[in-house]
C-alpha cells in the first residue's frame, strides 16, 4: 500500500487505490471535508472561512483515511465496522432558516409548496440548494431545512442567508443530534497521526474510547485507550474489508 501525497492528487479529485464501496466513498469524503474545514479554522469559527471546501486539503486527508481503511489491521477493521467519523458540529450539507411565516417570499410556503421567492431564491439557485422540509417554530415563525448536493462549508454558506428580510434566525447545527463520536488529525513532517474516538453518556459523567493511528508510506496502529464499552456498545469485528458497514 502506498500514500498518494497532496502533490499527486487532482485538487478536484478524489484517488482510490483500490475498489471501494459507493457508501464507503461517500462517508470518507463526508468525513475529509468537515476535517478539512476544520483544519483551516484552526480553533476558530468556520462561519469566517470561505464558503467552498478546501479541495485540496479534502483530497489528501480522504487518502489517509482510506489507506486506513484499506489496511489489514484489525484495528482498522473495528473501527469502520463501528462506523466512527467526524463529528457533525461542522455542517457541510444542510442548515435551518427560522423565518417570520407572514413573510411575502414565504407565501407559498404556507401553501405546503417548497418554493419562494426574491433574494432568498437568488441564494438558493446560485448554490443549487433544495428546500426539504418545513416545521412549525413557534406562533410567528416556522422553519425550512434548506440542503444541497454538494458539500459546502455551510457555517459560512448561512451567513449568506442572514439579512433576508423575515429571516428570524439561522441554525447551522441539528439541536436533536449530540455527537457520540470523532475524527482528529495533525500532522508533524509529513507523519500524521488520526485517531478516531467513540463517546458515551454513563450514570456519573461521560466516556470514551480512542484507537490512534499513523500514517507515513504505510498505516500503523499506535495505541488504544480509554474507557472499557458496555456489552450493548461493541461492534462485532469483521476482518473481511469488503463485509464492513
Amino acid at each position: 500500500m502506498s500514500l498518494v501525497f497532496l502533490s499527486m492528487i487532482h485538487p478536484k479529485e478524489y484517488v482510490s487505490l483500490q475498489s471501494t464501496p459507493k457508501h464507503v466513498e461517500r462517508k470518507l469524503k463526508r468525513d475529509a471535508a468537515r476535517l478539512a474545514i476544520r483544519m483551516d479554522a484552526q480553533g476558530e469559527d468556520p462561519a469566517f472561512l470561505q464558503v467552498q471546501v478546501p479541495q485540496k486539503k479534502a483530497a489528501q486527508i480522504y487518502q489517509l483515511l482510506l489507506d486506513i481503511y484499506n489496511s489489514e489491521l484489525s484495528e482498522a477493521d473495528e473501527v469502520f465496522n463501528c462506523n466512527l467519523r467526524v463529528a457533525t458540529d461542522i455542517p457541510i450539507d444542510k442548515f435551518w432558516i427560522i423565518y417570520n411565516k407572514e413573510t411575502e417570499w414565504a407565501s407559498d410556503l404556507a401553501d405546503g409548496i417548497f418554493e419562494v421567492d426574491g433574494d432568498l431564491d437568488d441564494l438558493l439557485e446560485e448554490y443549487d440548494l433544495f428546500i426539504t422540509d418545513k416545521k412549525s417554530w413557534d406562533e410567528e415563525n416556522d422553519m425550512i431545512t434548506i440542503e444541497s448536493a454538494k458539500l459546502y462549508n455551510m457555517a459560512a454558506l448561512a451567513q449568506k442567508f442572514e439579512a433576508i428580510e423575515g429571516v428570524f434566525k439561522i441554525h447551522t447545527h441539528d439541536p436533536d443530534i449530540s455527537p457520540d463520536f470523532d475524527i482528529e488529525i495533525s500532522n508533524n513532517n509529513d507523519e500524521w497521526n488520526i485517531s478516531f474516538t467513540r463517546y458515551w453518556s454513563s450514570l456519573q459523567n461521560t466516556k470514551s474510547h480512542k484507537w490512534i493511528f499513523k500514517v507515513t508510506d504505510t498505516v500503523t496502529f499506535i495505541s488504544e485507550s480509554g474507557d472499557e464499552f458496555p456489552d450493548w456498545m461493541k461492534c462485532q469485528l469483521i476482518s473481511n474489508i469488503e463485509s464492513r458497514f
